[in-house]
């Protein structure tokens, strides 16, 4: 299959390629630490799933561990096409950090992914009866003392909840990093606008490495060595004529000359039959809108899982960034989960992984430092509910967050934080922000429609960074500002934090009858370099707020969502198409990623308003480049924009 040599999709693809790769170290020059085999699992419809198992070395130490299960469709590991080396989880710092303390590692293909055999569409609900009957066969091998944990983020994180929404009687603790709860407007349409620049990429990279294609990825090793030399790479199929494809070939041929039974070939052929996430999310527009294969999105998403994780109680670390594209669902799976099940929370100055990203440098802090502290709070997670160590994790505050510019890390029992208080800056004359309701009236806005807010070198951004490509550099906005409507605060007397969900009331009308708005949070230094500190978007069409509850599974469950935030909905019967006809006003009610954030002295809180943020989201359909419409930003008492923003004492 020949890679594409679209620019972006490209630059994204091998980004997320690295993300999802980023365990993986070169092999290990020193003392082994691990027993590796691989075997295949049989699943309930007997399709066979690919693991490796990693068994501690410990001279005179037990025969049987417990066991950290990483279940992925990213490749349980990878085999240089050229070398023959193999890259796994031992060459990495946390496989060997867990290895060191006595606890086995399994990583498990998905099925129609890796060595596995079988197909898939993303997120079916058949994964997550192959997570419970891949635990149940792990829990009863002789290497396994009978307690397993899972652990890994992004789709590593929905595999989690996917499992254990199962109820797998040797599941003991699982810790999904970097999630959200609403798969809809959480990841695939967020604000109800499609994530064309992440989806595109993803889509592409992942027929790539399901297909085992030679470069510019690399192929997953194989399981069985069929011919018992001790080699894997004569088990791949050779790729005579150099695409990078094998599954092309006329016949297959191997490197001995050798004939062989074909199961790594045969396993990569079922792979053909998955489905493209891109080709059929594209065009669901809807919540409840029906995907290739007739399921909606509600039971494709991690908050389908709610109902069986609240029923085992089974205790959850969950781990997020202030700059993933994720951050709201950390806090919602948290503090939903955590009135049921054992719930514990840590969110980094970071994206879509807890080290990645430019904030740590400029908060003055190392990843390295980052690494070690999430190393050390999962060992003493899965020490406590592994292995029975009375180690005090379950006395500590359930919440642990990053303050920036401020204390550094602070630890809560609840979330938002009561203390914080809801401080009104209303929209008012000459785009500035006030304490107070401004005068009455209306300020133009003739939208830029190449805004765009992708920041340094390699063009990152929050919603990129789920694929891996964030900002290598703190964002900047100050350039951006000529393409928004910008309102800016008076100076700050005193530093002021600002910790909590930021909510925003936008009264709004346009010449069009609906638009995509995209709402950025700044902090302007003194001197006028304005920097990002969160965001939020909708599409007006969707301004009616509707019950957050219904989020999971449409509320049949009666689970109550915490925390209380705005909820647009999402279905076909939410959304008006024409909301802004007639000259309609319309109050557009949206809140912004959570944050943690102290404005210094002398800076000043700044809003900017954009309706495009290209390439990473497509143009409204109804907007005319050519002719972009214009929109009116109203405020005053009778319509009084304000952004509410949670300031701590």
């Amino acid at each position: 299959m020949p890679f594409s040599s679209n620019r972006q999709s490209f630059l994204l693809s091998i980004a997320t390629l690295v993300l999802a790769l980023a365990f993986l170290a070169t092999p290990c020059r020193a003392k082994s630490l691990a027993q590796t085999h691989s075997a295949y699992v049989p699943m309930r419809d007997e399709v066979r799933l690919a693991i490796d198992v990693h068994l501690p070395i410990q001279e005179g130490g037990p025969s049987c561990f417990p066991v950290l299960l990483e279940y992925t469709p990213y490749q349980r590991s990878t085999i240089d096409p050229k070398t023959g080396v193999v890259s796994d989880v031992t060459g990495s710092a946390r496989g060997r950090f867990f290895l060191s303390h006595g606890y086995a590692l399994v990583r498990a293909d998905m099925r129609g992914t890796g060595a596995s055999e079988g197909f898939m569409m993303d997120f079916m609900p058949q994964l997550a009866e192959d997570g419970k009957d891949l635990v149940d066969w792990i829990g009863k091998q002789e290497w396994c003392n009978g307690h397993v944990g899972m652990m890994g983020g992004s789709y590593l994180g929905w595999s989690q909840t996917a499992t254990a929404s199962q109820c797998p009687s040797a599941l003991h603790c699982i810790a999904p990093a970097v999630i959200p709860l609403d798969g809809y407007s959480g990841e695939v349409y967020p604000g109800g606008i499609y994530l064309k620049g992440f989806m595109e990429g993803f889509s592409q990279w992942m027929a790539l490495i399901t297909r085992n294609v030679l470069k510019p990825t690399k192929p997953t090793k194989p399981v069985v060595d069929e011919d018992q030399d001790g080699e894997w790479l004569d088990e791949i199929p050779l790729d005579t004529d150099g695409d990078g494809s094998f599954l092309d070939e006329e016949k297959a041929a191997y490197s001995d000359g050798e004939k062989r039974e074909g199961v790594y070939l045969s396993a990569t052929r079922q792979h053909e039959k998955n489905y493209d996430y891109n080709a059929w999310a594209s065009k669901v527009r809807f919540l409840d809108g029906p995907s290739s294969m007739g399921i909606d999105l509600y039971q494709l998403s991690p908050s389908a899982h709610i109902p069986g994780i609240a029923q085992s109680g089974i205790p959850v670390f969950h781990i997020g960034g202030w700059f993933d594209g994720f951050t709201r669902g950390s806090f919602e799976l948290h503090c939903t989960l955590s009135q049921t099940n054992p719930s514990w929370l840590l969110i980094c100055p970071s994206y879509h992984g807890p080290t990645e990203g430019p904030y740590w440098a400029y908060l003055g802090e190392t990843p390295k430092k980052a690494e070690k502290m999430l190393h050390e709070n999962l060992l003493r997670f899965f020490d406590r509910y592994l292995k029975g160590t009375m180690n005090g994790w379950d006395e500590e505050a359930p919440i642990r967050t990053y303050v920036m510019h401020g204390e550094g890390w602070r630890e809560s029992q609840a979330w938002p934080p009561p203390e914080s208080q809801e401080t009104a800056f209303y929209l008012d004359t000459s785009f500035h922000l006030s304490e107070a309701p401004g005068n009455a009236g209306k300020d133009p806005y003739q939208p830029d429609l190449a805004h765009s807010s992708t920041y340094g070198k390699n063009h990152g951004n929050r919603w990129l960074g789920i694929g891996g490509q964030w900002p290598k550099s703190v964002p900047e906005r100050t350039d951006k500002a000529k393409q928004c409507a910008v309102y800016t605060g008076k100076p700050l007397t005193k530093d002021t934090e600002v910790t909590g969900h930021p909510l925003l009331h936008l009264f709004v009308s346009c010449s069009a009858a609906d638009g995509d708005f995209f709402f950025y949070l700044e902090d302007v230094e003194p001197e006028g370099r304005s920097l990002l500190v969160t965001e939020g978007q909708l599409r007006a069409g969707f301004a009616s707020l509707k019950n957050n509850d219904k989020m999971i599974l449409q509320g049949r469950h009666n689970i109550d969502v915490k925390p209380e935030l705005p909820w647009h909905g999402f279905e076909k019967k939410d959304y008006n198409p024409e909301i802004f006809s007639d000259g309609a006003i319309v109050e557009l009610t949206v809140d912004l990623f959570p944050t943690s954030w102290v404005f210094r002295k002398g800076h000043a809180i700044r809003l900017s308003i954009a309706c495009a943020d290209r390439p990473t989201f497509p143009l409204h359909p109804l907007w005319d480049p050519k002719n972009p419409p214009t929109v009116h930003i109203h405020r005053g008492k009778k319509h009084p924009s304000r952004l509410l923003l949670p300031v701590a004492p």
